[in-house]
């Protein structure tokens, strides 16, 4: 289908990275399309109309268990639900899905029968050993809609999946673009615009997983917390606080890579620093200077992934400069330092 025009009705509202509008178009094809349902679904049971952003709990000793289900759709009886989690501005870990199913194996008996769908951007990144989730990406449903576009009457439907199809495109070929060269968005200095952060929220999230599949040890990743403006990624090695006590975490923002603690410790800090000073191992390494003012969190030291990068660099290069990095703090500094400590 070509495009006729630059106008498009969800660049003018705004909403084109929103996940709820994404499902909202999942829903109303799955309400409206049984040719949509036959491919992706491959199941006629589920007369009921679908419900958007359906939540469950369990509760564990120490915790609550939380989920919140982008689509719902269940039999007439109820003896059949399907679920689909819609993922547009991230990808989940393995750990979110696992958790998901818990949840379910508290809520429902063992004669209901359950189904679950994830969409995202790519499924090639999932080898799940949590294999009861069927996974599709956007690429798959942009092929369904253009080859069905053609069985839709003409008027305001049509109209509505033609710009969904044209905006799609433009998303889904942005992302492979930048699986080859994502440079521009790193750059030093680099005023982020909305859908640079879309971006770099998504790629952190990327990050996150391909990072967890070359370093086999046990971390905690906390992506895109709400309250930074700026998209952030921090990985949190477990194995890093049993030995000093405190949160030790590498910090990657945009074009900002950190060794990072946190503690209001300052005199625990300033020691972390002059070990780190004799144990470099980069000259673009920058330390911190400690000074008299109370902080709950500091890096350690820092440095631009751009002074480690060449001009043009793809997602793999970030992800190989991470296990680097942090291989480089586990083996020099961390292990080192616990063993000095102990003197």
């Amino acid at each position: 289908m070509k495009n006729t025009t630059k106008f498009n009705i969800f660049d003018i509202i705004g909403k084109d990275n929103k996940e709820l509008m994404h499902s909202q178009i999942i829903s109303h094809l799955l309400h409206t399309r049984p040719k949509f349902r036959e491919i992706f679904i491959k199941g006629n049971e589920y007369n009921q109309p679908p419900k958007l952003e359906v939540s469950y709990t369990k509760k564990e000793k120490n915790k609550t268990l939380r989920c919140r289900i982008d689509i719902e759709l269940k039999s007439d009886d109820e003896k059949a639900i399907l679920f689909i989690e819609n993922k547009f501005k991230s990808f989940p870990e393995d750990d979110q899905l696992v958790n998901y199913n818990k949840i379910f194996k508290e809520e429902f008996t063992k004669d209901i029968k359950l189904v679950k769908y994830l969409f995202c951007f790519d499924k090639t990144l999932y080898n799940l050993k949590n294999d009861s989730w069927k996974i599709y990406d956007y690429e798959d449903f942009l092929k369904y809609l253009e080859t069905d576009i053609i069985n839709f009457k003409p008027g305001d439907e049509k109209i509505l999946i033609q710009h969904y199809i044209l905006f799609l495109k433009i998303y889904i070929d942005q992302y492979k673009k930048l699986e080859t060269n994502c440079s521009h968005l790193y750059k030093e200095g680099r005023e982020l615009n909305k859908d640079d952060k879309f971006w770099l929220k998504l790629l952190n999230s990327k990050i996150a997983l391909l990072f967890k599949e070359k370093i086999h040890d046990q971390f905690n990743f906390n992506i895109n917390p709400g309250n930074t403006s700026t998209p952030l990624l921090n990985i949190i090695p477990t194995k890093w606080k049993e030995k000093f006590g405190e949160d030790l975490l590498i910090q990657f923002q945009v074009n900002k890579l950190s060794f990072y603690l946190h503690s209001s410790n300052k005199e625990k800090t300033k020691e972390l620093v002059e070990f780190c000073s004799k144990h470099l191992w980069n000259e673009n390494l920058k330390l911190k200077k400690v000074t008299k003012r109370k902080v709950k969190s500091c890096y350690i030291f820092t440095t631009n992934i751009t002074d480690h990068l060449s001009d043009n660099f793809k997602l793999d290069d970030i992800i190989n400069l991470l296990v680097d990095f942090y291989n480089n703090i586990n083996d020099k500094i961390v292990k080192n330092y616990n063993n000095t400590s102990k003197k």
